[in-house]
């Protein structure tokens, strides 16, 4: 078993990733799945009036933009840190930035959080790079079942001090899934999921909203994934007496985008995430009591 030792200095030393074999690699996956099977679906977590949360976006491989995330957590120290999902996939690191993610959650598995994105999918690693990385580097197809298996251990959501969700996409349809996610047991999952639980997580994180819409529309993204728009997303907020939604999932040339009149903030947090002809500063969101604010990476 890797110790403790040696995944601090993966985490600060990143090319040490590079090195390691399948037996390593596997072993710090089984140690972070063991910890997420302990988890539940919806996660509540609370601070102290005084104690920040630091809440992170798409990391996508960028290794340069969650190496300073890190120094800013080291510097800040917030009371807990949650990651939003689609840690792979695009970038040129994305070994490296889910091995330090992984890494954080053993060594502070009371701390780190991470969400389940559209991105910890087989069909999207498949599509987008992190599946042929994988298999380039370890050369077995089934060694990537344990990847897929990980997934299937992440929690959907977070609400943080009774008032702020945290989750990649956004809103369902099915207005029911949160009060769903506290009776479900996880580990039932594995062998039988509700349709409609299905295709709420999959709307979880996949949705995007759309100012200027009052209901749910079709998303250009593909089948199932819809546009939300005020009106509904206040009627879901209401009926959990939330007041703030952290999400992910897309990039904006400012960095951070809010909607819904302050009540919605999207982060995103891989840097220049397509390239020098779209320009993007990395985000993060900082909850401070039950105020929500937008920050960049610098």
């Amino acid at each position: 078993m890797i110790n403790d030792s040696i995944l601090k200095s993966l985490i600060n030393k990143p090319k040490k990733i590079s090195n390691l074999d399948f037996s390593e690699v596997s072993d710090i996956i089984t140690q972070a799945q063991e910890i997420f099977e302990e988890e539940k679906l919806l996660i509540e977590l609370n601070a102290d009036k005084d104690e920040e949360i630091f809440v992170i976006g798409d990391i996508h491989g960028n290794l340069e933009s969650l190496i300073k995330i890190y120094d800013l957590i080291k510097k800040k120290d917030p009371k807990y840190v949650i990651f939003l999902g689609d840690i792979v996939d695009r970038g040129q690191f994305q070994l490296e930035c889910l091995i330090i993610v992984l890494s954080l959650k053993i060594l502070y598995p009371n701390k780190y959080f991470i969400l389940k994105g559209n991105h910890e999918t087989l069909e999207m690693n498949k599509y987008y790079g992190f599946y042929d990385v994988y298999m380039m580097e370890f050369n077995q197809y089934s060694q990537f079942d344990e990847i897929i298996s990980l997934y299937n251990k992440l929690p959907i959501c977070i609400v943080v001090n009774d008032s702020i969700l945290c989750l990649h996409g956004g809103i369902p349809e099915n207005f029911e899934i949160l009060n769903e996610f506290k009776t479900l047991d996880k580990k039932q999952l594995d062998e039988t999921i509700p349709e409609s639980v299905e295709y709420a997580i999959f709307q979880i994180m996949w949705n995007d909203p759309k100012e200027g819409l009052t209901g749910f529309m079709d998303n250009f993204r593909g089948p199932g994934i819809k546009y939300y728009g005020y009106e509904v997303f206040n009627e879901f907020m209401e009926k959990y007496n939330l007041k703030y939604c952290i999400r992910a999932h897309e990039v904006f040339p400012e960095g951070y985008r809010w909607f819904f009149d302050h009540k919605l903030l999207s982060i995103f947090s891989s840097e220049n995430y397509r390239g020098d002809y779209y320009p993007n500063p990395a985000s993060y969101a900082v909850i401070k009591n039950k105020t929500v604010s937008g920050e960049l990476i610098g």
